[in-house]
């Protein structure tokens, strides 16, 4: 059981996780193939007698460099949960230093999707939710379509509970 599920409120159960694009890590990635790059470049001009010892060190350095690309992207994305719930939306990120943003659904005022054609082909993008003054964004959200649909229908639901209430008590009072 993570963070988000041992801090939920009563009646409260989670609808949807959101999941970082796998772009997310271009950088990492981008350091990985610099220094696969450099290590191969500084073995073509090695002297023929320490071939041997600079394919060694250069296979060092390599995987050196993966492992710790992997580890940093690993923590990265297991430590960041994007959350709808059935009264908020959650954002939660941090290994050492815990961020939390929630935002209660009842408050949302606007919802927009920003997307280049190459992010809507490579289906992500960044979601901004406003209510009032407060600005939440998430970027690098994997389908984020489908994340807004699901917003969209928890907001739906407790609207309409909240206009049931409302009914139900003009009801008592004409009683």
């Amino acid at each position: 059981m993570g963070f988000i599920e041992r801090n939920l409120t009563t009646n409260e159960s989670i609808v949807y996780r959101g999941k970082l694009h796998w772009l997310v890590f271009w950088k990492p990635i981008a350091i990985t193939l610099a220094v696969i790059l450099l290590t191969i470049v500084a073995g073509l001009f090695t002297y023929e007698d320490h071939h041997d010892l600079t394919l060694i060190i250069g296979g060092i350095v390599i995987l050196t460099a993966i492992i710790i690309c992997s580890v940093i992207v690993h923590f990265y994305r297991k430590n960041r949960e994007y959350i709808v719930t059935t009264r908020r939306v959650i954002i939660k990120t941090g290994i050492i230093r815990r961020q939390l943003a929630e935002l209660s659904l009842e408050k949302c005022e606007g919802m927009f999707i920003d997307q280049s054609f190459i992010q809507r082909m490579l289906n992500y993008g960044t979601i901004v939710i406003t209510t009032g003054d407060v600005r939440n964004e998430f970027a690098y959200l994997s389908s984020p379509v489908t994340f807004r649909k699901h917003v969209n229908e928890c907001i739906d639901k407790l609207k309409g509970r909240n206009t049931k209430t409302a009914e139900e008590a003009d009801n008592n009072v004409i009683k």
